[in-house]
């Protein structure tokens, strides 16, 4: 591989760390730490997909139900997340957002709107257009590669 290329590629993502640690360490204070990542993924899958049951949840997160209803527990708890019956099949148990979870997530729009306002809104429409399309032939090179090993 060439040793050119492989340092473009070290100070790009040396240069993406950086500038994630900064923000991260600015908007620290605005976000919720008790969150782990696992935490943060499963409310994210809720926030996307809407009320799920816990098998959906746990095929989602490609781990177990038991995994899942750990973290159900604790989210519960904290009230990130509500449980309930579904009104389909009494049997079924449906998870959702409750209202610290949306709470959560309208943090999250605060601060990345004050991210964009803040240093986005310096770039001009022409390098954001840019460098969406280099993040977007990255993702489709990473997929196809992916799809193409399994």
């Amino acid at each position: 591989m060439e040793k050119e290329l492989i340092q473009l590629v070290k100070e790009l993502n040396q240069i993406e760390y950086e500038t994630n640690v900064m923000l991260t360490e600015e908007f620290s204070t605005l976000l919720d730490e008790t969150l782990t990542t696992k935490q943060a993924l499963f409310l994210s899958l809720l926030q996307t997909h809407g009320p799920l049951q816990t098998f959906e949840l746990a095929k989602l997160m490609g781990t177990s139900a038991s995994a899942v209803s750990q973290l159900v527990g604790r989210l519960e708890q904290e009230g990130f997340i509500k449980r309930s019956i579904s009104k389909k099949d009494r049997r079924e148990i449906i998870i959702e957002l409750d209202t610290r979870g949306h709470d959560y997530f309208q943090k999250q729009e605060e601060i990345e709107l004050a991210i964009i306002n803040k240093y986005y809104s310096q770039l001009s429409k022409g390098d954001l257009l840019q460098l969406k399309e280099i993040f977007m032939k990255l993702h489709a090179i990473v997929s196809n590669a992916q799809k193409n090993s399994d």
